[in-house]
């Protein structure tokens, strides 16, 4: 049995989500060969980049643009036509490689693959199962399609939603957001307390910078200088040199006796931080989201993208996994609050053990196996 796992390389979440998902599938003996397909790779530059690199800088420069953008096409079957049209203008590559490699089951993380996907499957006959492999907490109309086999969401209110739109309910399934089988086996955090020399007797706050937006590192550094609840504080700065050796040259001069600083760049590791975190800071992205969720690790969200992460930041709201400050300035009062009342700490923290689910990635694999038999399903348009 043969599996291809497509996305799209617009924006980390919908890779990540794959990956996670082809990493099960190559693990199973179940599978004879396993394809990780980056969708984009199979169009012309000039819009590879424009299509990955708009968002990004929509989001950035212009977010109340992509608010009215993502609002005026969560629209059920209405926004589809243009979408869908481009896509298909540049999808030739990708649909030859797709009819060369014959997938038994396919696994899409983007709706720019499922859209290529379902019309194959319309229009040429393509015998493979289209799963698709929702990335957020809320289902935008984009990523509805006519021919599936299953439908996988985080929650259940997208069950309800979907059921409303005429998918059967017997396709749509509710497994959670498929994140790294790292995350599966973290177990007891102390052997990572000791690796990364990090003192197990203070709370360990972790901290995306990336967030912050266009913040200086001087900036972003006096500001969590504030915290006054003695801490160990972990600062994630990814690729961004500049930020980190600035946020390291404001430490270095202004030392604090109450927090133990910890400043990373890019690391593979994250799921040992965030296992021995008890604090997450940054924005809430669907698989961060995930990932905070799986590790128990409350959130302080901040500065979510108009959108998807704003329905994000309100599951996790609402189900008592986060909070979210008034201002960046109140932001290092806010987290001394939560760490004086371990108790609300600790009833955060089991609320976002709750809506875990570290197993999403290889529970859907086995869901999209065991239903192998089923078919292709049309779904009606209301």
């Amino acid at each position: 049995m043969k599996a291809m796992v497509l996305y799209a390389n617009a924006g980390n979440g919908h890779r990540r989500a794959a990956e996670a998902l082809a990493a099960v599938c190559e693990q199973d003996p179940r599978f004879s060969d396993v394809r990780l397909i980056d969708a984009l790779e199979y169009t012309n530059k000039v819009f590879q980049e424009l299509y990955a690199n708009l968002y990004i800088e929509t989001v950035k420069k212009a977010p109340a643009l992509w608010k009215y953008i993502f609002n005026d096409t969560d629209q059920p079957w209405v926004k589809e036509k243009g979408r869908m049209l481009m896509h298909r203008m540049q999808s030739l590559p990708l649909v030859k490689e797709i009819r060369k490699y014959q997938p038994d089951l396919c696994f899409s993380t983007h709706f720019m693959p499922s859209d290529i996907i379902s019309t194959m499957i319309r229009k040429h006959g393509l015998a493979t199962d289209l799963n698709v492999v929702v990335t957020d907490y809320y289902v935008h109309a984009s990523w509805l399609e006519s021919y599936i086999s299953r439908i996988y969401v985080a929650k259940e209110e997208s069950r309800e939603q979907l059921r409303v739109l005429k998918y059967p309910p017997k396709r749509i399934e509710v497994l959670g957001i498929p994140i790294d089988p790292k995350f599966e086996t973290l177990g007891d955090p102390a052997p990572f307390f000791q690796k990364h020399n990090v003192d197990p007797g203070l709370p360990l706050i972790l901290l995306s910078a990336g967030a912050f937006g266009v913040m200086s590192g001087e900036d972003m550094a006096h500001m969590l200088s504030g915290i006054r609840q003695p801490c160990n504080l972990a600062i994630i700065c990814g690729n961004n040199k500049k930020l980190k050796a600035a946020i390291e040259k404001y430490i270095g001069e202004n030392p604090a006796e109450n927090i133990n600083y910890h400043v990373l760049g890019f690391t593979t590791e994250m799921h040992e931080w965030m296992a021995m975190a008890s604090l997450f800071i940054g924005k809430p992205g669907g698989l961060s989201t995930a990932e905070c969720l799986a590790c128990g690790l409350p959130m302080l969200i901040w500065n979510p993208i108009p959108g998807q992460e704003v329905f994000n930041s309100v599951y996790l709201l609402e189900n008592g996994a986060a909070f979210s400050p008034d201002n960046i300035t109140t932001l290092p009062y806010r987290i001394d609050e939560l760490l004086k009342n371990p108790e609300k700490l600790e009833r955060m923290r089991a609320n976002a053990r709750a809506l875990g689910r570290p197993s999403a990635a290889r529970d859907i694999v086995n869901n999209a196996v065991e239903h192998m038999n089923e078919g292709i399903i049309l779904i009606p348009r209301t």
